[in-house]
């Protein structure tokens, strides 16, 4: 796993298909759901549901704007900056990356088209969750319950196709929901990069604007990379040194004219 926006996030998580997901399944297999699939829908639906969709939505993350548009069957990411060599946008969609430096789309290599995209995508990924968790690259299990901070959650488990899961496909993740409204209090990632380690954010700030919640963060460091079954347990012991906060701002959500009856 990657720290958020400094270092990178699998891009996979969005697959370049993220408008394919569980919402596409059809009667007979929605029966067969897994538990904690089940719950994972739930807290997309306390989270937002269908507002993720067919909705313009913009936020600002340190030194960078972001705008996310995701419909039934195509997504946009993109983000807008300046720097010393000018004003720059880049721009993520199903057919990949385009890069354009004031005004005019750049060449990349391919190493830097992978790097740009996934560092885009890493900053919608945290801001838009627990949406993208019903992605097909997402492999998630019930790992029990926990009592965190004095509440009681769903512990589950997630990682990542090789195929369509992004170049950090063996990392692991774990979320808490909230078992009383499924909404998503705690998140913690172990990674192998830079000799490995791993992360536990708590959540500050949680405002819902438009029908979309939007979460801040407490980024904690955890030890290495196989303590991740028991970092919640430092948390709770306040064991665990605080590295940054994560925080968004001029959040703007804006539907489009699009009817929820045509998401698929």
């Amino acid at each position: 796993m990657r720290k958020f926006l400094v270092i990178l996030f699998p891009i996979c998580v969005l697959a370049y298909s993220c408008g394919e997901s569980r919402d596409g399944q059809n009667a007979e297999s929605v029966d067969t759901r897994s538990k904690s699939e089940m719950i994972i829908d739930s807290a997309i639906a306390f989270h937002g549901g269908v507002k993720y969709y067919d909705t313009d939505i913009s936020f600002g993350f340190r030194d960078k704007d972001y705008h996310v548009f995701r419909s039934a069957n195509s997504f946009t990411y993109s983000t807008s900056f300046s720097d010393s060599l000018g004003d720059n946008i880049w721009e993520l969609t199903n057919g990949g990356l385009i890069a354009k430096r004031n005004g005019v789309r750049i060449a990349l290599s391919a190493k830097d088209s992978m790097a740009y995209a996934e560092s885009l995508n890493s900053v919608v990924y945290f801001a838009m969750l627990p949406s993208l968790l019903s992605d097909n690259a997402v492999h998630s299990k019930l790992d029990g319950t926990e009592n965190i901070k004095g509440k009681d959650y769903y512990r589950i488990e997630v990682t990542f196709s090789e195929e369509g899961g992004g170049t950090d496909h063996d990392d692991v993740y774990l979320y808490w929901l909230d078992k009383a409204d499924y909404s998503l209090d705690y998140l913690a990632y172990s990674f192998h990069v830079n000799k490995g380690g791993s992360r536990f954010r708590a959540v500050t700030n949680s405002r819902r604007i438009n029908g979309i919640i939007f979460q801040d963060y407490e980024n904690y460091k955890g030890p290495a990379p196989d303590s991740l079954q028991y970092i919640s347990e430092m948390y709770n012991a306040d064991k665990l040194p605080l590295l940054s906060t994560i925080e968004l701002n001029k959040i703007s959500v804006i539907d489009r004219p699009t009817a929820v009856s045509e998401i698929k």
